[in-house]
């Protein structure tokens, strides 16, 4: 399988991707040359993202099951106006 580095984190993704599959970052888009690492949000990182579908429906392994649109989206796609943070708290809130 042919490999390639994001332009933006780095880490190596299939060439039959269009997003990164760590960062959410578009794997054809300018490389991050600021040396920062921004959190995109992506479906894979929303709290309405299941792993598994309902019963009857297929997701394939590179896709969520997104609860809110009911249907399967990629897990890199860039989340829109629909994103849910996964969690209530930040992890600066629990550390000292």
């Amino acid at each position: 399988m042919e490999m390639m580095d994001c332009p933006h984190c780095g880490n190596t993704n299939s060439v039959k991707r269009d997003y990164c599959y760590q960062c959410g970052g578009d794997l054809q888009g300018e490389p991050n040359t600021t040396g920062d690492l921004e959190y995109i949000p992506t479906c894979g990182t929303c709290a309405r993202a299941a792993i598994s579908a309902p019963a009857g429906q297929v997701v394939s392994q590179d896709h969520v099951w997104c609860m809110e649109r009911d249907e399967a989206v990629p897990v890199g796609q860039m989340a829109g106006d629909c994103f849910a943070q996964p969690f209530g708290w930040k992890r600066e809130d629990i550390l000292d």
